[in-house]
């Protein structure tokens, strides 16, 4: 589950659900020949949550229909007999992987455990504690580069190795833009720091090599998480983002809060 979203001048905006779709695909070769699990793939679904949405090409849904059509899928999995899936919500949004991990913990709840959603503890690893170590090459970029949010070099690396016919030339002359960490939160500081180029980070440096680390890295990931969902040993800790545990980005206060039309007001 992931958007259709504009990704800075370079990358397409199908790009979530292409990295969804490939990681997801390389995770199950890993589990079939590794474990000799017996996988199922499903088509994507384009639907997913964001917290800023006033760029021309993204889709958005909000997180009620992110949390219904996630929850509705699940049940119909869940009665199809299915005791192990997994989504992979490949929009690193806190507020998308927070509406997935509810719906999977509704089902979970009512049915017993029988879905995961692992991404949201990835994007989250260090506030999370999980002891995850990435290739020496990754952790000097994010040394050297960090912050790198949106269309940066990690997913302009993550597409040229996928397929590098997919991001537009000239990725190289498309100048930094950067937003702190603490920054990130507000709405209004994405917006301008994103400018007129629609991405947060450096996608200059981009190299497919640091792409096929990145995209080996994140499927390693998942796959760890599903053998312990799978074993349902130590697999907890892949349950959630860690901001899951802030009450005001859940549901409960999207609902109470008055619904209101965006898109009035667009950016270049």
């Amino acid at each position: 589950m992931a958007p259709i979203e504009e990704h800075g001048l370079s990358l397409p905006l199908a790009t979530d659900l292409i990295e969804g779709e490939h990681w997801s695909k390389d995770v199950m070769l890993k589990l079939e020949e590794r474990e000799g699990y017996n996988c199922f793939y499903l088509p994507s679904f384009p639907i997913a949550a964001a917290s800023v949405s006033e760029f021309y090409g993204c889709i958005h849904f909000s997180m009620s229909t992110t949390y219904a059509v996630a929850r509705e899928l699940l049940d119909n999995l869940i009665h199809m007999g299915f005791m192990n899936i997994v989504i992979i919500a490949s929009h690193a949004d806190p507020v998308h992987q927070i509406a997935v991990e509810k719906a999977i913990r509704r089902v979970n709840k009512h049915y017993g455990i029988r879905a995961i959603s692992p991404l949201g503890a990835f994007f989250s690893l260090e506030e999370l504690g999980i002891k995850h170590l990435s290739p020496k090459m990754i952790l000097e970029m994010a040394k050297k580069y960090p912050n790198d949010f949106h269309a940066g070099w990690i997913e302009t690396s993550s597409m040229i190795a996928m397929n590098e016919k997919l991001v537009r030339e000239g990725y190289r002359e498309i100048p930094r833009t950067f937003i702190s960490g603490r920054e990130i939160i507000s709405k209004k500081k994405q917006l301008a720091a994103m400018g007129e180029y629609g991405h947060l980070g450096n996608p200059a440096v981009a190299d497919k090599v640091l792409g096929e680390l990145l995209n080996q890295d994140i499927a390693e990931f998942i796959t760890e998480a599903v053998k312990s969902f799978v074993k349902r040993e130590n697999y907890k800790i892949y349950m959630h983002h860690f901001l899951y545990r802030i009450p005001f980005l859940h549901l409960g206060f999207i609902r109470k809060t008055k619904w209101r039309k965006t898109g009035k007001k667009v950016s270049k």
